[in-house]
């Protein structure tokens, strides 16, 4: 029997994967809503759980800490179920002995199959799908310049004002930003453009009316 601990904080998905799972005959499955009170279940459990699942969002550190717990203490292999990620956040969480990365567009069948592929000591690395834009990261001109205004430290409003354009473009263009970057947050964005610099490429304010 495959021991699972989920860590998922919103109660339908727990109810639903708990259920699909069960249906297995070989996983049993046990869930919490945090990292906190995963941590807690992990060194308190008599027994070792073979995976622990956890949502992961794109630059979120939150499993840092229970890798290092689960890792030093052989208390389970972590397996992150996620979006989508940048190259930079796929190498640091490999950098951090995770068992492996599942896209979450995937279908159960292949959850489950990942599972009892890192249960039986393999790794199981999904890397994001390219839709043939953008997936390598290249901004244009107009988004490099809104991110740089992002790295300044100014809101929206005062970069549709630096840029020209009305607030609903500048969320528009950091949208684009942000997936294109493999984040979903502005902390998130500072974090990894600080990491892999935007260079020297030339921008102009006037490329923002096009929106």
């Amino acid at each position: 029997m495959i021991r699972i601990l989920l860590i998922e904080d919103l109660a339908v998905v727990r109810d639903s994967l708990a259920l699909a799972l069960a249906m297995t005959g070989d996983m049993e499955l046990r869930c919490c809503s945090s990292v906190k009170q995963s941590i807690q279940m992990l060194q308190s459990s008599s027994r070792r759980f073979d995976v622990v699942l956890l949502k992961q969002r794109i630059g979120d550190e939150k499993a840092d800490e229970l890798l290092s717990i689960a890792n030093q203490n052989g208390l389970g292999r972590v397996l992150i179920i996620t979006p989508w990620l940048s190259d930079l956040e796929h190498r640091r969480l490999v950098s951090l002995r995770v068992a492996g990365i599942f896209g979450k567009q995937r279908p159960l069948a292949d959850l489950i199959r990942a599972i009892r592929d890192v249960a039986a000591g393999q790794t199981w690395f999904d890397r994001p799908p390219s839709n043939g834009r953008g997936s390598n990261g290249a901004l244009t001109g107009q988004e490099r310049r809104a991110a740089e205004l992002v790295l300044e430290g100014l809101v929206n409003k005062e970069i549709g004002g630096r840029m020209g354009i009305s607030e609903n473009c500048v969320k528009a263009v950091l949208r684009r930003v942000f997936q294109k970057k493999g984040v979903h947050s502005r902390g998130q964005l500072v974090r990894v453009l600080l990491e892999s610099p935007l260079g020297a490429q030339p921008h102009s304010d006037g490329a923002a009316q096009g929106l």
